[in-house]
C-alpha cells in the first residue's frame, strides 16, 4: 500500500523515482522564502495604501526601481566573481538585519507615521521579494537540466505560490500584528538560510556546457562590452528582454489601476472601525483575493501546467497573459465594476506567476548559455525597475488614460510574444551548436566569434607561429592565415616570405596555389621576385615555374625548347602551359608541337620511375578530358600509394567521365580501396557522370567511408537531381541495407524532396524503433540474466547498434523537419551533459511530429532506467534466451552484429555454429570470408 501510494505520488507531480528527496528540498526551500518574501511584500503594499495613499504609488515606483538599479550592478558583478549559493545566502542574511533592525525601532518608541517609515517597508519588500526570485531560481538552475524544469519547476513554482497563499490567509485572518509579523519574517528567513546551506552541502550540481574558447570566457569575465555584443547577437535574447520589459510596463500599470480602483471602492466604505493596519478592510480584502488566487495558481501549477507544457509546447501558452490584458482593459474602460480590476489582480497574482515566471524560467534555456544568469539579472534586477521607473512617467504623462495605455501595451506585449514563438525553435538550436565542438565550421567562421581586438591580436600570433622553424607548426599558419581571406595579412606574410628559407617558401607556394589568392597580383608579383633572387635556388624556381604555368601565367612560345629537356620540371612547366594555352604564334607550328608535347608526356607515363609517373599525372591534371582518363584509370591501381593518390587527384579533375566503362571501373576501385585520396579523387570523379542508375552502388559503396568522403558522396548525389528520388526513397526504406547507407540516402532525399520524406517518416521510424528498444532492452538485461558468462563484446556490440539507430532516426527527422544540422544533434545526444542532451531533446520535440515523438521520448527521456526498461517491456518484446538472442543477431544487417554474434557462438561452443557458419559464407564479403575461415580453423 505504501508503495503504491508513493508510486501515485510520483505520477501526480512528475516526480520519476529516485528525485522524491531533491525534489522535497527544493520545493520546501521555494515555500520558505516566498512565504517570508510575500509576507514582507503584500503586508508593505496594503500599509503603504492605508497610510501614505494610492496617489503616491509612481512615487514609490520610482524609489523602488532607484533601488533596483543598485542591486541590478551588485548582481551583475556578483555573478561574474561568487557563486549562486553564496549571493542568495548574503541576501538572507541582509533581510534579516534589515528586519531586526525595523523591530528594533518600532521598539524603541519612535513614531511610525512618519512617511519614509513606509516607504522604506514598501523598497525592502520589493527588493527583497524581486532578489530572492532571481537567486532561487539561479540557485537551483544549477541542479537541473531543461526537460527536468519542464517537469519540476512548475513543482517549485507551485511551493513558491503556496507561499504566497499563506500570506494570503494570514493577512485575511488579522491575526499578526506587525511586530510580530516582523519577527515571522526573520524566523521564516533564518530557516530559509539553513536549508539552503543544506542543500548546498549534499545536492549534487549538473554540470554545465562549457564550449567557450578560453580567450572568450577570459574576455566574458573581464569585459561588460562583450556581454552586450552577444545579446545583441541574439536575436531571441532580445525579444526575450525586450518582452519581458514591456509585460512589466503592464504589470506596473495593471497593478495601479487595480489598487486605485480597489482602494476608491473601500474608501467610500465606513470602515473606520476595522482600523488602518493589517486589520483594515482592504487588507482583509486584498489576502481573500490573495489566497484564492494562489490555490488557483497552487492546483494549476501542480497538475494542468506541466501537462500542458508537455503537450503544447512552452511557446504556446506564451499568449495567454497579452490576450487575458486586453480584455481586462477593454472591459475597464467600459465598465466601472470590480470584475475586470479582479481581472487584472488575477493577471498580476496568478498567471503572471503561474504562466509567466515558469514560461521565463524555461525560455532562459534558449538564450546563449554563457549568457543565462546574467540576463536572468539584467532582467528581473534591472530590466524590471526600469520599467518600473517608465511606468511611473508614463503614470504621471497619461494620468486620464492609463486604462487605454495599458491596452496598447497589451496588443504590443502580444505581437512580441508572437514573433518569440517563431524565433524559439532556431534559439534553442542555436544554443546547442554553441556549446558543440563544430567540426565543420571554417577557419574563418572560428575568427568572426572573436571581437576585432582579439581578432588582431591572433592575426599577429599566426604571423608569429608563421616564422615558426617546426614544419608543422609553421604550415598550420600558413594554412589559416589564407584561411581568413584577409588581403592585408596576405601582403604582409609575403613580404615576411622573402626571409624564408627555400623549404619554407616551396611550402607556402603550395598553400597559395590552392587558395583562393592563387592568381592575386600580390601573390604573382612575390613568385617573380623569388625567379629574380641571386643566387636563384633551382628547386624554389622549379615550384615556382610550375605555378605559374598551372595558373596559365607562362607563355607558351618561350617554353618550347623546354620540351626536349630532360630536366623533369621544365619540361612538366612547358608541357603545362601548352594544354592550358594550345594556341601558338601560327597554326602551322600548333600541330607538331602538340605531338611533341603527347610524346614527352607518354613517355613519362611509360617510365619506371616513380617521379616522372607522378609529374605525368600531375600534368594530365590540368585540364584533364574524358580522353586522359582512360590513361589515368590503370595507375589507380598502382602498387606505390604516391602514384595512386596522383592519379586520383587527377582524375578528380577530370572534366567528363563515360558512363559505361570508366564509372563502373571508378566504382569498384572505390570498394577495394581504404585509402581517403583515392577514394575522394574517384568519388569526385564519379560526380562527373551524372547517371542516376549509378545512385544505389555508390550508397552501397558508402557504408564505411569516412564523414568527409559521406558529405563528398552527399553533395554528388544531390547534384543528380530529382531523377534520383524514387531509387533514394526505396533505398532509405529497405531495411536490409547497413544504416549509414540507408541514412546517405535518406538526408540526400531530405535535400530534394523534403515533403516526400515527411510523408514515409512515420512508417520508416516506427519499423526502427522495434530494433532500437531491442538493442536498448538486451543491453541492460543480458548480462545479469547470464552472470556466469563474460558478455562484455555483446553488450557493447549492442549498445553500439542502438546508438547507430538513434542516430538514423534522429538525423532522418531532422532532414525531414530541415533542421540546419542533423549530425550535431546526433552528436549531442550521446553527451554526457545532461543539460546538452536536453536541448537536443526539445528541438526534436518541436522539429518532428507528436506521434513520432511519442515513440521516441521514452529512450531519450533522462528518466531513471528501470522506467525505460519497464517501457520496453511493454512494447511486448519477446523474452529471449542467449542462444536466441545470438541467432537474433545474426540475422541483423549490421556485419559487426553477425561477426560477434558467431564468435560468441565459437566461444561458448553452442550447438550447430559450424553448420551455421558455413552457409553464410557464401552470401557474405571478403572481411567475414576471413574471419569465418580463422575460427573453422
Amino acid at each position: 500500500m505504501t508503495s503504491y501510494l508513493h508510486s501515485s505520488i510520483q505520477r501526480i507531480f512528475n516526480i520519476y523515482p529516485g528525485e522524491g528527496k531533491n525534489a522535497l528540498l527544493f520545493a520546501l526551500l521555494g515555500f520558505l522564502w516566498a512565504f517570508a518574501s510575500t509576507s514582507a511584500l503584500k503586508f508593505a503594499d496594503a500599509l503603504f495604501i492605508l497610510h501614505v495613499g494610492a496617489q503616491h504609488l509612481p512615487t514609490a515606483y520610482t524609489i523602488n526601481s532607484t533601488g533596483m538599479f543598485v542591486m541590478a550592478i551588485l548582481l551583475l558583478y556578483s555573478f561574474h566573481r561568487y557563486s549562486s549559493y553564496r549571493i542568495f545566502a548574503t541576501i538572507l542574511s541582509a533581510g534579516m538585519l534589515f528586519y531586526l533592525v525595523i523591530f528594533l525601532f518600532r521598539r524603541s518608541g519612535f513614531s511610525q507615521d512618519i512617511p519614509w517609515f513606509w516607504y522604506s517597508l514598501k523598497l525592502a519588500g520589493f527588493i527583497l521579494f524581486t532578489v530572492l526570485m532571481t537567486c532561487y531560481w539561479t540557485f537551483i538552475d544549477q541542479y537541473h537540466h531543461l526537460q527536468d524544469a519542464k517537469r519540476l519547476y512548475t513543482l517549485f513554482s507551485a511551493t513558491i505560490f503556496l507561499g504566497a497563499a499563506s500570506t494570503g490567509l494570514l493577512m485575511h485572518t488579522g491575526l499578526f500584528d506587525l511586530d510580530h509579523l516582523i519577527l515571522l519574517i526573520i524566523a521564516l528567513l533564518g530557516i530559509t538560510l539553513l536549508w539552503a546551506r543544506y542543500i548546498a552541502k549534499h545536492a549534487a550540481l549538473v554540470p554545465h556546457e562549457e564550449s567557450e574558447p578560453a580567450v572568450q570566457r577570459e574576455e566574458a569575465h573581464h569585459s561588460i562590452g562583450y556581454l552586450f555584443r552577444s545579446i545583441l547577437r541574439s536575436p531571441f535574447t532580445l525579444l526575450l528582454m525586450t518582452g519581458n520589459f514591456i509585460t512589466y510596463l503592464l504589470l506596473v500599470i495593471t497593478e495601479y489601476n487595480y489598487m486605485f480602483t480597489f482602494g476608491q471602492y473601500f474608501a467610500s466604505q465606513d470602515n473606520s472601525a476595522l482600523g488602518q493596519g493589517t486589520e483594515a478592510q482592504l487588507t482583509l480584502f486584498l489576502g481573500k483575493c490573495l489566497a484564492s488566487v494562489s490555490i488557483f495558481n497552487l492546483i494549476f501549477g501542480l497538475f494542468i501546467y506541466s501537462r500542458l507544457v508537455r503537450r503544447f509546447g512552452i511557446s504556446s501558452l506564451l499568449i495567454v497573459t497579452p490576450i487575458l490584458l486586453i480584455i481586462a482593459f477593454t472591459g475597464w474602460s467600459l465598465s466601472s465594476t470590480l470584475f475586470f480590476p479582479l481581472i487584472g489582480f488575477f493577471v498580476f497574482e496568478g498567471t503572471n506567476n503561474v504562466i509567466d515566471d515558469n514560461n521565463f524560467n524555461l525560455l532562459l534555456n534558449a538564450v546563449p548559455s554563457k549568457l543565462k544568469y546574467k540576463i536572468r539579472v539584467m532582467i528581473e534586477s534591472f530590466f524590471e525597475p526600469v520599467g518600473m521607473l517608465t511606468s511611473a512617467f508614463l503614470l504621471s504623462l497619461f494620468q486620464q488614460q492609463t486604462r487605454m495605455l495599458g491596452l496598447v501595451l497589451a496588443c504590443i506585449s502580444l505581437t512580441i510574444v508572437l514573433t518569440l514563438r517563431q524565433r524559439y525553435l532556431k534559439a534553442i538550436f542555436f544554443n546547442l551548436s554553441e556549446n558543440a565542438i563544430q567540426f565543420h565550421r571554417t577557419i574563418g567562421s572560428w575568427m568572426t566569434k572573436l571581437s576585432s581586438k582579439r581578432q588582431k591580436k591572433w592575426e599577429t600570433q599566426l604571423l608569429s607561429f608563421a616564422k615558426s622553424p617546426v614544419e608543422q607548426i609553421q604550415t598550420s599558419a600558413f594554412e589559416w592565415i589564407l584561411a581568413l581571406n584577409n588581403k592585408y595579412t596576405l601582403q604582409y606574410l609575403l613580404s615576411e616570405a622573402t626571409a624564408f628559407n627555400p623549404a619554407q617558401q616551396i611550402r607556402l607556394i603550395q598553400l597559395l596555389e590552392v587558395s583562393a589568392f592563387a592568381t592575386d597580383p600580390s601573390v604573382v608579383e612575390f613568385l617573380h621576385r623569388i625567379l629574380e633572387q641571386h643566387p636563384p635556388n633551382e628547386e624554389l624556381n622549379q615550384a615556382v615555374r610550375l605555378y605559374l604555368a598551372k595558373k596559365g601565367l607562362r607563355t607558351p612560345l618561350s617554353l618550347i625548347d623546354d620540351l626536349h629537356s630532360e630536366d623533369l620540371h621544365l619540361l612538366a612547366t612547358a608541357i603545362i602551359a601548352l594544354k592550358i594555352s594550345p594556341q601558338l604564334v601560327s597554326d602551322e607550328y600548333a600541330s607538331p608541337i602538340e605531338i611533341l608535347a603527347n610524346q614527352r608526356l607518354r613517355s613519362l607515363l611509360e617510365s619506371d620511375s616513380e617521379d616522372k609517373i607522378c609529374m605525368g599525372l600531375q600534368i594530365m591534371s590540368v585540364a584533364c578530358d574524358i580522353h586522359d582518363v582512360e590513361l589515368i584509370l590503370p595507375f589507380l591501381s598502382h602498387p606505390s600509394l604516391l602514384v595512386a593518390r596522383t592519379a586520383a587527384r587527377a582524375i578528380g579533375e577530370a572534366k567528363m567521365i563515360e558512363a559505361t566503362k570508366q564509372a563502373h571501373e571508378l566504382l569498384r576501385l572505390i570498394s577495394q580501396t581504404n585509402d581517403p585520396v583515392v577514394r575522394i579523387g574517384c568519388l569526385k570523379a564519379l560526380g562527373k557522370v551524372q547517371d542516376s542508375h549509378l545512385v544505389k552502388d555508390i550508397i552501397i559503396c558508402s557504408q564505411n567511408f569516412r564523414p568527409k568522403e559521406r558529405r563528398l558522396v552527399e553533395d554528388i548525389l544531390f547534384q543528380m537531381g530529382l531523377r534520383t528520388v524514387p531509387i533514394l526513397l526505396t533505398l532509405t526504406k529497405n531495411p536490409h541495407l547497413a544504416d549509414r547507407s540507408r541514412l546517405l540516402a535518406g538526408r540526400i532525399l531530405g535535400r530534394l524532396s523534403p515533403a516526400l520524406l515527411r510523408a514515409h517518416l512515420f512508417e520508416i521510424i516506427r519499423n526502427e524503433m522495434d530494433r532500437a528498444y531491442f538493442y536498448f532492452f538486451y543491453h541492460h538485461t543480458i548480462q545479469n540474466a547470464y552472470p556466469q558468462f563474460d558478455l562484455s563484446i555483446v553488450t557493447q556490440v549492442l549498445i553500439t547498434g542502438y546508438q547507430s539507430v538513434i542516430d538514423f532516426i534522429i538525423q532522418l527527422l531532422c532532414q525531414a523537419g530541415e533542421v540546419e544540422d542533423p549530425e550535431l544533434l546526433s552528436r549531442s545526444i550521446r553527451s554526457t551533459n545532461p543539460k546538452v542532451r536536453s536541448q537536443v531533446i526539445e528541438t526534436l520535440e518541436k522539429t518532428c511530429e507528436p506521434r513520432i515523438f511519442y515513440l521516441l521520448r521514452p529512450l531519450l527521456d533522462e528518466i531513471p532506467l528501470k522506467e525505460k526498461l519497464k517501457t520496453c517491456q511493454n512494447r511486448q518484446l519477446n523474452s529471449l534466451n542467449l542462444t536466441e538472442l545470438l541467432d537474433k543477431m545474426n540475422e541483423s544487417q549490421a556485419q559487426i552484429d553477425r561477426l560477434v554474434a558467431i564468435a560468441m557462438r565459437y566461444r561458448l561452443n553452442l550447438a550447430g555454429w559450424r553448420e551455421s557458419l558455413r552457409q553464410q559464407i557464401s552470401s557474405e564479403n571478403e572481411i567475414f570470408h576471413h574471419f569465418a575461415y580463422e575460427l573453422l580453423g
